[in-house]
């Protein structure tokens, strides 16, 4: 598959400007499409619980629509003067809403999601990317505040297991993998790897062998949790991007459990492919 539709999703948050240039510089060098998606909610959570918000007055609600609304427009000028700055194909699609369910709808029409962290603005403001990555059913690039460089052209390094999330990821990172200057799948195990492993990691690499990607691999035990020596290997790499399945069933469970999934949309300075 091509990535011939990027979605980036557009917050207020200071990180935001860091992901949409990225996401200009990727539609670019892809000569791909941009969305450009922004929402935020017109009701706050207090307000639309009965018991704390009934009795506040009409005029207090149609105030916090036109906040969001201004905001959206801020947004949008923001998106369009970046797309135009880069000259690139390029569509808005912000509106009112919930953040997490706008850009879940409008991303059917996309290859690829770009996101941020969950950052103070989530959730009525942006979207959660844990949420993103179990709803929206397409590869969701994570982007740091600071990204340590460009995912396009970059090294990638590639965490490989054999679940179905893994299979995913790496199948909707081809695009990705393919101009990558460099690639490296990983194992992590607890143990020293059994023989078995080391076939599964030459099998991957002989398939990504027939996509046009060429990669090395190599199996890592590691007595620290899997999502922190990840982040080490990417770090000592030097990589650009990391490619991982995106594990849990929901939020809650991402963020109140731990996990992998957790620590890699919590930390480190390396952009994130995940696939659910």
């Amino acid at each position: 598959m091509e990535l011939k539709t990027l979605l980036v999703a557009v917050d207020a948050d200071a990180a935001s400007d860091a992901r949409l240039g990225m996401a200009c510089r990727m539609a670019k060098a892809l000569e791909a499409r941009l969305i450009g998606v922004g929402a935020g909610e017109t009701i706050p959570t207090t307000l639309a619980d009965p018991y704390l918000g009934g009795g506040l007055f009409t005029g207090t609600l149609e105030t916090f629509r036109d906040l969001v609304n201004e905001e959206l427009e801020t947004l949008r000028s923001r998106f369009e003067v970046a797309a135009a700055a880069h000259d690139i194909e390029a569509m808005w699609r912000g509106r009112p809403g919930a953040p997490v369910d706008v850009v879940v709808e409008e991303a059917a029409c996309a290859d690829l999601v770009l996101a941020g962290r969950r950052n103070p603005l989530c959730d009525a403001r942006a979207a959660d990317p844990g949420d993103l990555i179990v709803r929206v059913g397409r590869p969701v690039l994570v982007v740091p505040p600071v990204p340590s460089g460009e995912v396009i052209g970059g090294r990638a390094l590639v965490a490989w297991s054999r679940s179905r999330e893994a299979r995913l990821a790496i199948a909707g990172a081809l695009p990705l993998l393919r101009l990558a200057r460099e690639v490296k799948l990983v194992t992590v195990t607890s143990e020293p790897a059994t023989a078995d492993v080391g076939q599964a990691l030459e099998a991957q690499v002989d398939w990504l062998q027939t996509h046009g990607v060429s990669a090395s691999a190599t199996s890592k035990a590691s007595l620290q949790e899997t999502g922190d020596e990840l982040l080490d290997l990417a770090a000592d790499m030097d990589a650009d991007l990391l490619v991982a399945g995106g594990y849990g069933h929901s939020r809650v469970q991402e963020w109140v459990m731990g996990g992998v999934t957790r620590t890699l949309l919590s930390h480190g300075n390396v952009s994130v492919l995940f696939a659910h």
